[in-house]
């Protein structure tokens, strides 16, 4: 069974599923950014004890945490994109410009590109996301050697310039150019009354493990599978231990693969399509949506059941 034939047999299980409502959306988008505020102060509390290996392994942790929220911001901002973080379409557009504005993007030209990705996923020529990153091979097969290149990358700062631009233009309107605009302005003000703590708190999460974050995943969610004629087998899950997901891929952006079939599906309901779909042998077939020991469970399970 092709990712066409599956997604119309199970489309219509998966329309109607609850989005949050205005409160509830903007509940938790007040909770990301009260958890990188928190987390700014603690690093800052960090730097005023006596340091010792244990206190610069806090803050290294610390400032890899804030990059991780960061990134939960992004995940919603993608959520937005295709309307289905908030009830109301208005919403997902008002979140979005204002989650864009914290990670100094544009909600306009995210969208844009993102939506362009779907529709042609792995074709560099017309996929404005992955045709900028053509040079990072991620269309080569998988092999240690490119795994480790793919590694190595970060280290280097290549990746940087297509991963942390400023958009400073005004396509989302004025008041969130604005908003960008007060942030760098904050950001100046914090660096020049605090430089080492506007460094390691602010500078590097925002500017390096963010965009670093950002790099991996789409590694891991399509590395050696650009190119598939297949939709099924051109993107994949990545099932790691539940708190591994929760810090690293949050807003369940693990389930990649699920997401490409179904992007109707929004993301607080995409664990249990993906427990859905498992149960469906042409997708429980495909090594990049199910890990073997899950895929032994479902069988078991479901022979138990017969």
């Amino acid at each position: 069974m092709s990712g066409q034939v599956l997604r119309r047999t199970y489309i219509r299980r998966f329309l109607g599923l609850k989005r949050y409502s205005r409160i509830v959306a903007w509940s938790i988008v007040s909770a990301y950014v009260g958890l990188i505020f928190a987390a700014i102060l603690l690093g800052s509390h960090l730097l005023s004890l006596p340091l010792s290996a244990w206190t610069v392994a806090a803050m290294a942790a610390t400032a890899t945490f804030i990059g991780t929220r960061l990134r939960g911001i992004n995940n919603i901002v993608h959520e937005c994109s295709h309307a289905t973080f908030a009830e109301q379409r208005r919403d997902n557009v008002t979140i979005g410009r204002f989650c864009t504005a914290i990670l100094m993007k544009s909600f306009r030209k995210y969208r844009d590109d993102h939506l362009s990705h779907h529709a042609n996923n792995g074709d560099y020529e017309n996929d404005a996301e992955f045709g900028l990153i053509e040079k990072f091979g991620l269309h080569d097969p998988i092999s240690p050697r490119t795994v480790v290149r793919h590694l190595i990358v970060p280290l280097t700062g290549r990746h940087l310039p297509l991963y942390t631009s400023i958009n400073l233009s005004a396509e989302d309107g004025r008041l969130f150019l604005g908003m960008r605009l007060l942030l760098l302005a904050l950001m100046a003000v914090y660096l020049f009354f605090a430089p080492l703590a506007a460094l390691i708190f602010v500078i590097l999460p925002w500017f390096y493990v963010y965009p670093t974050l950002n790099f991996w995943t789409d590694c891991l969610d399509h590395a050696g599978l650009v190119g598939a004629e297949d939709e099924l087998e051109a993107s994949r899950n990545v099932l790691a231990p539940a708190i591994v997901r929760l810090l690293f891929f949050p807003r369940n952006d693990s389930y990649h693969l699920v997401h490409h079939l179904f992007p109707q599906i929004p993301a607080r309901h995409l664990h249990t399509a993906h427990q859905e779909l498992s149960r469906d042998p042409s997708y429980r077939r495909v090594p990049s949506a199910v890990r073997a020991n899950d895929r032994q469970t479902v069988e078991r399970a479901l022979d138990a059941s017969s």
